[in-house]
């Protein structure tokens, strides 16, 4: 990719319409991106390489030329680390697609006949898929396949009219449990038999305000963005603690308008600053480490980034609902990099 943002053609992208025309122009370099005669190249985004991490864009998922995997409304991510697939759950087609982790199509799940339309996903060890909704307090619980098993109460929350405190995030954890976060309430920690679900409050001295994005890492401490004041908030639940890092601003290394938040197995924090389109990288004391992206339609740039989910090594997934795309780029930390032995030693 060049400062501008353009790219070669293994960008894979699955999408835009063209003309007849440029379709016989595109079809020999999509063959060639397909057997691999041009390789991904270096993203720019990030601006000077400071030699600390390196960004590679690797392809974009945004729809095909069949109708069963078309994104059109997606909403929110998750990658499956045992399947190394990844869930999108869809508003408007009100399903859930599913891609390998090379972003090709697996299945697709639907979910007509639900609460409406599906805002939220996480899967847990078993593989049972959790689905949130933006006008329902349930969250439904289906099989691997997809089929459902039954629809989730959680604590606190009253199926009734009036009722206004509903799910708004799900996260899986370390330990293969999903948690659902309420609008008022804090934390729920999800049984799959729905028999014995566990309430966890978030509440104390350095607590979040007002939560935009929630993740959790290997640690299995959640991760808030907050947005009064714009930062992170880790909270420790074996401890009962919170840490919060960041600062508010449009500097380099400053966060803008937090959205989603993810980590990797080895601790590093991703935070997706929505108005400054850029991911912002933290280790897991919340030291800030780099960041690459930069406003724009093109390809290593952002446009408006909601979600963001790190396969727990070397890749990571950004939805961007306004253009109706998932970018997935391969990470790298230089300086962590241990250096290769020599043949000679």
């Amino acid at each position: 990719m060049n400062h501008d943002g353009n790219i070669n053609s293994l960008n894979m992208h699955r999408g835009r319409k063209r003309s007849g025309n440029s379709f016989r122009i595109l079809f020999p370099l999509l063959v060639a991106a397909l057997t691999q005669l041009t390789l991904p190249v270096p993203s720019q985004a990030a601006g000077v390489d400071k030699g600390i991490m390196s960004v590679e864009f690797l392809y974009s998922i945004e729809y095909t030329s069949g109708k069963a995997d078309k994104l059109r409304e997606p909403m929110d991510l998750f990658f499956d680390r045992q399947k190394n697939e990844l869930y999108i759950v869809d508003a408007a087609s009100h399903k859930i697609f599913i891609y390998d982790d090379n972003g090709m199509f697996v299945q697709d799940i639907s979910l007509m006949g639900a609460s409406g339309p599906p805002t939220m996903i996480a899967v847990d060890k078993a593989g049972d898929i959790y689905v949130g909704y933006a006008s329902s307090p349930k969250i439904s619980h289906l099989d691997y396949k997809g089929t459902p098993i039954e629809d989730i109460d959680l604590p606190g929350i009253l199926d009734a009219p009036g009722n206004t405190v509903k799910p708004m995030r799900l996260v899986s954890g370390v330990d293969g449990v999903v948690y659902a976060l309420k609008s008022s309430g804090g934390l729920v920690k999800l049984d799959p038999n729905n028999e014995a679900h566990e309430a966890i409050s978030i509440s104390g001295d350095g607590q979040p305000n007002t939560i935009v994005g929630m993740g959790m890492d290997d640690a299995g401490r959640f991760l808030f963005t907050d947005m009064r004041p714009y930062s992170v908030v880790i909270f420790d639940p074996k401890q009962n603690n919170f840490k919060r890092f960041g600062s508010a601003g449009v500097l380099y290394g400053q966060i803008g308008r937090p959205a989603g938040v993810s980590a990797d197995e080895a601790g590093h924090i991703f935070v997706l600053s929505g108005t400054l389109s850029k991911v912002s990288c933290f280790d897991k004391e919340g030291n800030f480490i780099e960041e690459f992206g930069k406003f724009g339609d093109k390809y290593g740039q952002f446009y408006m980034p909601t979600k963001i989910a790190s396969d727990g090594k070397n890749r990571l997934f950004v939805l961007e609902n306004a253009l109706k795309r998932i970018q997935v780029f391969g990470i790298r930390f230089l300086k962590e990099e241990k250096p290769a032995s020599s043949p000679h030693t």
